[in-house]
């Protein structure tokens, strides 16, 4: 008997795009299956349409999350879902046939995981500045299999677990469902729609490691991405992965569990973006221009301002949300707030 496996498409009112990643995660097959669509704007009747017409009795829900945020999307998603194993996707992908039966074997294998990511590929590289966004982002972590897990990563790469962007990417990311639960889901202060523009996913692996969890990287967990195809949203993009990547590590400096740890890796993790053999810089060519690189040094620089900023709106809510999700509490059913 196969997991329940429940999926959650956060979408912003892009109705075709959402339609195409419906379709190809139906036509896995996979059985049960479950597709919870959360949109995260103001209602949008093209989205409803797609969820409740074009999909009528194809096992898949329509919600509403007004709080912006992804993290606050992601959240709804995850307080309805039925599924043991709950994925997490956007609305610009199109998934493989393979990929959540690639993803529940891999649940099955000895490392008992909790979490598994996978390969992301580009969906087209027609443009541009689709081939410099898939240099920029380095969605594709490669075609090797990689099991994390402390102490044992942190001996091969003593940055881990903080630089984990090597770990996967949240537009493809499977979770057993008691776990995230346990740790109080997404960090609602962190992700696209909030000022720190992203790091919600990072900081869930980085929550993950020192649970004590297991997280895999399986290649055969395979979907492709839509790359942005425009000048001006390759900059916003660039600028965006800046800012979420070091209000994420503001984050853990100010509330995570090993905080001196971090400040003394700080040294090494700066070396380590400027090392043109890094995973990240070594997908680049020698003639990447230099105004990506600035933009997105230029977000880095923001990044902990831009966490105290949304950490602030966060309290001046008066929403407890899951604003300090750092490890897992005592009550591994603990439901987020959505």
């Amino acid at each position: 008997m196969h997991p329940a496996v429940s999926v959650i498409v956060t979408t912003c009112a892009d109705a075709l795009a959402l339609r195409r990643a419906i379709t190809s995660i139906l036509e896995t097959g996979y059985e049960p299956l479950e597709i919870i669509v959360v949109e995260n704007r103001p209602p949008e009747a093209s989205t409803r349409t797609v969820v409740e017409e074009l999909f009528a009795g194809q096992r898949v829900r329509y919600l509403e999350e007004p709080r912006r945020g992804l993290s606050w999307a992601r959240n709804a998603g995850l307080a309805h879902a039925g599924g043991e194993i709950v994925a997490f996707t956007d609305d610009d992908v199109v998934v493989d046939p393979g990929w959540i039966e690639s993803a529940v074997a891999t649940f099955a294998g000895p490392e008992q995981a909790a979490c598994v990511t996978g390969r992301i590929l580009p969906l087209a590289l027609k443009t541009p500045p689709q081939v410099l966004f898939d240099q920029l982002a380095a969605f594709d972590k490669g075609q090797e299999r990689r099991v994390f897990h402390l102490p044992e990563s942190r001996v091969a790469d003593p940055l881990f677990p903080w630089v984990a962007g090597h770990v996967g990417s949240g537009a493809n990311l499977f979770v057993r469902r008691d776990v995230v639960l346990g740790m109080g889901g997404f960090d609602s202060v962190l992700g696209a729609g909030t000022p720190t523009m992203g790091g919600e996913d990072l900081d869930l692996f980085i929550r993950l490691a020192h649970g004590g969890d297991t997280i895999v990287y399986e290649p055969a967990v395979t979907l492709s991405h839509d790359h942005p195809d425009r000048a001006e949203e390759l900059r916003r993009h660039a600028y965006h992965y800046g800012i979420g990547l070091t209000a994420m590590l503001a984050k853990q400096l100010l509330h995570g569990p090993k905080r001196l740890m971090l400040l003394r890796a700080i040294p090494a993790g700066v070396r380590y973006a400027q090392n043109p053999s890094s995973r990240k810089n070594r997908r680049k060519p020698s003639d990447y221009p230099t105004n990506l690189e600035l933009l997105e040094r230029i977000g880095m620089l923001l990044g902990p301002a831009a966490y105290l900023l949304s950490l602030a709106r966060s309290a001046a809510r008066k929403h407890p949300g899951v604003a300090h999700p750092n490890h897992r509490g005592p009550d591994r059913g603990q439901r987020p707030h959505a």
